[in-house]
């Protein structure tokens, strides 16, 4: 009687042990069953494609790729997100082909396959090398796989796992504009078209905090850091939510001008700017350390747009950072 709990438990153990592997075994089956979606000739041209583009109903992306480097069109060719990119070309490649299903044309559409159709979510995805061009429209799913077509064949495959991508032209810009770790920095300085001015350094080098200099400032530093760093942090690690090139724009005296130094001796200069009620900013000038990299997109044909949270963090005066307790 003492021994049914260990008994059971053996026999449970033994069961999903059992389950686990006839299911591994059947995984095996389906990938002998199965073949890759795209030929030799196809996985070779990806390496070696030009340009890129997802439709989907009125929505629509296109990436390009020039001296090695992809950029979205729409954007003046803006770097692309990688991560982004790395999701598609891998889920491309990747693919593999469960069953073949219908090849007459008049399914297309309840399938969700037919990209001229009213109010279609169909997704195609565009590939152009320069010895071959071919394109894929991914339909409905069904259980863990989609059915896909080739964009010039009858043929509606099912493949292995669902794919989805935004065509959002915005969604795959690089947007991370400035990482700088907050215990790199040295000192700050934030300038106001006033003329008020609030300059930072910190303690020692490794701290994290900022201190605000000035004797006023200095006797009432206590419990104020967490101001301050929001103020920084802000700049530092910036990531837009859109971007323009600076020409198109009519740009101003600035509203605000910030510079940051870090210890290893890299210096940030950047400016705000105020353009109908959007805000904007732009790299003046950067220094890289004198040892390792920082991650800033410093290329002086581009501005920012940021958002209005984030125009008030920068946009502090030293009201805003030195308050009483």
């Amino acid at each position: 009687m003492r021994n049914k709990p260990l008994i059971f438990t053996v026999v449970l153990t033994a069961v999903l042990v059992a389950l686990a592997l006839n299911m591994r075994d059947k995984d095996r089956v389906a990938d002998l069953s199965s073949r890759n979606l795209l030929s030799p000739m196809q996985v070779k041209q990806l390496a070696l494609l030009e340009r890129i583009s997802l439709r989907r109903g009125e929505g629509q992306v296109e990436l390009a790729r020039s001296e090695g480097e992809w950029g979205v069109v729409s954007h003046a060719g803006f770097p692309v997100q990688q991560e982004r990119l790395a999701a598609l070309m891998h889920a491309v490649r990747g693919a593999r082909v469960v069953e073949e299903k219908t090849s007459n044309p008049e399914y297309h559409a309840r399938l969700g396959l037919d990209v001229t159709a009213a109010d279609s979510e169909a997704l195609q995805v565009d590939l152009h090398s320069p010895e071959l061009d071919f394109g894929l429209i991914y339909g409905d799913t069904v259980g863990t796989g989609q059915l896909l077509r080739f964009a010039e064949q009858d043929q509606v495959l099912l493949i292995n796992r669902p794919f989805s991508m935004s065509v959002n032209p915005t969604d795959w810009l690089a947007l991370n504009v400035i990482d700088i770790p907050m215990q790199q920095l040295a000192t700050a300085r934030w300038t106001h078209a006033d003329g008020e001015t609030l300059e930072f350094d910190k303690a020692g080098e490794g701290e994290y905090n900022l201190r605000l200099l000035g004797s006023d400032a200095q006797q009432t530093q206590g419990g104020n850091e967490r101001w301050i760093n929001s103020m920084v942090l802000a700049l530092i690690n910036l990531t837009a939510q859109n971007v323009a090139l600076r020409d198109d724009l009519a740009l101003a005296e600035p509203m605000l001008q910030m510079q940051v130094t870090t210890w290893s001796g890299a210096d940030l200069a950047a400016s705000l700017h105020a353009i109908d009620g959007r805000y904007w900013l732009l790299i003046d000038s950067y220094t890289p350390p004198q040892e390792g990299e920082l991650d800033v997109y410093a290329d002086p044909r581009w501005a920012y747009q940021i958002g209005v949270a984030q125009m008030e963090n920068l946009n502090k005066r030293q009201a805003d950072v030195v308050r009483a307790p």
